[in-house]
């Protein structure tokens, strides 16, 4: 198999053929007064810069002539960029203008730049706001890019006008007399649904900023001294009912951390955050997790989800594992001694610090460094005698992520990265190494990917505290061919694992052992036709083995189809198909053992009704059968309702039943036994919004989930992998799990960049054997379980050096 996906890639076209056609230009004039950013354009010196007027359609007719004019100037001085933009319209009393928090996806207008200031397309700046004056900004590599900036907008009967204040201070780019910057304009006018582009990008391409234009004129700017700090103060009060004596049923808290951001040079910053506080970051949606494999949570710290762009290369970086779960957490629990009940046991280890350097050089390499360092987290016992003891749960580890990543031509690049892990107390030491390069021919049609990683981890020895003694390899390669433009596009897979691959101390992987070939084709229609304004059909080969035994785990077929229709119904639908039995070698939970899956379909069918209407509605079904009897039916519904400008709610149910479900249960000494049970399960969540205006506003986030399980029958695993049922096992495995959050938060952006964050949080988990049927009887029993009650409040306050030393000239004056 290795030696014709080699030959595949001898046939690779790597010629440089095709050319690009030459860029559009916009010119930015150096202002000789600073305009007010109040959303009028009112200025005189706005006159002396050249618009640009030129813009297509490049929704739903694609080249077409733009419904609306548009007209957008560039200015510049010392200190930053001013945008100015007149958007006409002919009707501005239609112009969707919903409110809501910052980075929000709007019902609205929206007016926005895209700046490559490095010019080598791997990269950029975006900066939008609203006609409603919500802003929006990320980077191309970095979604939760915030940036100081200010904008102003104004609806007239003309139609509206955008202006923007962009301080250098905001942008990465390199000291030279003379810039020349990738550059997009764009604009949405969202009651039709278009979206016009100034340089406009052909559609299926990957690599969009190819097609940019050039932004020159600017010239003879200094990069400025970019260094900001944010200090916190945060207070906390909990409740919970311990109703134990001695241990009290309240505690509080105050702390205060910093965050710090501090740019090195034109191309380098560093950041870091000191005693941080997430008491008001979103709380997780907790489930009962029957699989193998652990629950994954999205990343919801700011820290660690800005500027980590540079830290994903190689997918061998997850970042929840830093301030994780304990790793000892749960042997407090049956290391207690007899009088002793645990008082205090911390489920998340205590962050010192986390601080990060990354950017690039002026020949396009990206350097980055993460460090962060996590305290000693104990656990506190008492007795009945009132005495305690702590008991270690999580050594002081130092978790450190190294990357360089070279820009070759336009989204190409080659990369090396390493993730370190260094414990204490005799705790395994971890290492991994990954290199990649990923390679784009000059037509941007093709594209070559080539992966290899290490791990390693470093097991210690009891009786020689901190001598490694022992190293486990192992390595993971990946090699892919595409073609990733135009209508017809397709890949070719090979990825390859050993047994001794992991990587889950610093990252994530929940399979190894195994060889994976897949390949997939798939052909796109971008422009309208019949009641279609897109529609795309793909077909995906997937096959599967082991590695170290050569035995199947998947061979299977994806069919999957995905449509809008002309009044924007979004349609995506698919049929997955298992075309073998296969051996699975995680659902025993034991080393060498496998059970034979058999044969199955998954067919799903969801839709998304158009946004633009005050009440919408997305849904789905989805059912899965095999050749045993098993079936699973989720059916998922979720309107949306924008009553007012102000005030959104959506409501969110899921609903499961499984039928014959076959999966692990317990071991006993060498036997591993499997249970048939039946799976119920439902979701409840309901999220709303009120806007007081762009910068304050009230949420509430509310989540009940139940699931429940009855076993019927019980089997012995046979080394074959197949089940032999024996009605003398039993043991009571039945479960009812639920759980109820409530999460309620004031947010006030009182200044650019500063917050005041009240959030009041309830959490109910229970689980108990007896099955409850009835719904009502369920919720009112999970209401009445203990519950954690907690209430926060955080202050942030962002001071910026250039913003100092204006207010400073200003005293002086």
């Amino acid at each position: 198999m290795l030696q014709r996906f080699c030959l595949l890639l001898l046939a690779f076209p790597l010629a440089l053929f095709g050319s690009d056609p030459d860029p559009k230009i916009a010119v930015a004039v150096r202002a000789i007064e600073t305009p007010e950013i109040d959303g009028k354009l009112n200025e005189i010196i706005w006159m002396h810069a050249e618009p640009l007027t030129e813009f297509h359609q490049y929704e739903p007719f694609f080249n077409a002539t733009a419904g609306q004019k548009t007209e957008v100037r560039f200015l510049y001085d010392d200190k930053a960029i001013y945008i100015g933009a007149r958007m006409y319209d002919n009707s501005p009393d239609s112009i969707l203008i919903q409110l809501g928090n910052r980075d929000d996806e709007l019902n609205s207008d929206y007016f926005g730049i895209q700046l490559d200031t490095y010019s080598n397309g791997l990269d950029a700046f975006i900066f939008e706001v609203y006609a409603s004056g919500v802003q929006r900004d990320r980077r191309r590599s970095d979604e939760t890019f915030n940036a100081v900036w200010e904008s102003a907008v104004s609806i007239d009967s003309l139609g509206w006008v955008a202006e923007m204040r962009i301080p250098w201070s905001a942008l990465r780019f390199v000291a030279s007399e003379k810039q020349i910057w990738g550059l997009q304009v764009q604009r949405s006018i969202r009651r039709s649904r278009e979206l016009i582009q100034w340089a406009l990008v052909p559609k299926g391409v990957l690599n969009t900023s190819a097609y940019w234009g050039k932004l020159h004129g600017l010239s003879n700017i200094d990069p400025p001294l970019r260094l900001s700090v944010t200090p916190f103060i945060s207070a906390h009060l909990e409740h919970y009912p311990y109703n134990l004596t001695g241990i009290s049923n309240f505690s509080e808290g105050v702390s205060g951390g910093m965050d710090l951001k501090y740019g090195i040079n034109e191309g380098f910053t560093f950041d870091m955050t000191l005693m941080p506080d997430f008491s008001t970051v979103a709380t997780d949606s907790e489930i009962k997790n029957l699989t193998a494999f652990e629950t994954v949570y999205d990343e919801k710290r700011s820290f660690f989800k800005e500027g980590m762009d540079l830290f994903m290369k190689g997918n061998i970086f997850y970042t929840r594992r830093i301030g994780r779960r304990p790793l000892l957490h749960a042997n407090i629990y049956t290391g207690l001694k007899e009088g002793e009940v645990i008082y205090k046991n911390p489920d998340k280890a205590q962050l010192i610090n986390a601080a990060k350097v990354s950017g690039r050089t002026n020949s396009n390499l990206g350097i980055g460094v993460f460090n962060a360092i996590t305290a000693n987290t104990y656990a506190i016992v008492k007795d009945s005698a009132g005495s305690q003891r702590n008991i270690l749960t999580e050594p002081f580890t130092n978790y450190n992520v190294t990357v360089l990543d070279q820009g070759l031509n336009v989204n190409s690049s080659v990369y090396l990265i390493n993730t370190n892990i260094t414990r204490s107390h005799g705790l395994n030491n971890e290492n991994v190494t990954a290199s990649g390069i990923t390679y784009f021919e000059r037509s941007k049609r093709y594209s070559f990917t080539m992966e290899g990683k290490l791990s390693q981890i470093f097991a210690k020895n009891d009786n020689e505290q901190n001598k490694q003694v022992k190293m486990d390899l192992g390595y993971n390669y990946n090699l892919e061919i595409a073609k990733v433009k135009g209508n017809f596009q397709f890949s070719a897979l090979l990825n390859a694992m050993d047994k001794n691959y992991n990587i889950n101390g610093l990252g994530l992987n929940h399979r190894n052992d195994q060889i994976n070939n897949e390949a997939m084709i798939r052909y796109s229609f971008y422009e309208p036709f019949w009641q279609f304004l897109h529609w795309s059909v793909s077909l995906t080969f997937t096959n599967s083995s082991r590695m170290s035994t050569g035995k199947n785990t998947e061979r299977s077929l994806f069919l999957f189809t995905n449509s809008t229709f002309k009044n924007y119904l979004w349609i995506f639908a698919g049929v997955d198909q298992k075309l073998t039995k296969s051996h699975d070698y995680y659902e025993p939970r034991t080393a060498g053992r496998y059970y034979m899956n058999p044969r199955e379909t998954y067919t799903f069918f969801n839709f998304s009704s158009d946004y633009r209407k005050p009440f919408a509605l997305d849904g789905g079904i989805e059912y899965k059968m095999n050749e045993e009897d098993y079936t699973e039916t989720t059916l998922t519904i979720n309107p949306i309702v924008r009553f007012s400008r102000r005030f959104t709610a959506q409501y969110s149910l899921r609903y499961s039943i499984q039928k014959n479900n076959i999966g692990f249960v317990d071991r006993l000494e060498d036997d591993v036994i499997f249970g048939n049970r039946e799976l119920k399960s439902i979701e409840n969540v309901i999220i709303s919004r009120y806007m007081f205006r762009n910068n304050l506003s009230l949420s509430l986030w509310l989540r009940q989930y139940w699931f429940r399980g009855a076993y019927n029958k019980f089997f012995y695993l046979c080394e074959n992998g197949s089940l032999l049922q024996n009605d003398d096992l039993n043991g009571f495995h039945d479960f009812n799990f639920n759980v109820l959050n409530v999460d309620l938060l004031f947010e006030w952006e009182f200044l650019p960049g500063s917050n005041l964050e009240i959030v009041f949080k309830n959490f109910i988990m229970n689980e108990d054997n007896i099955i409850v049927n009835n719904f009502f009887d369920n919720f009112n029993n999970t209401i009445k379980s203990p519950q954690l009650n907690s209430l926060a409040v955080r202050l942030l306050y962002y001071l910026d050096y250039q913003m100092l030393k204006k207010d400073k000239k200003i005293i002086n004056a």
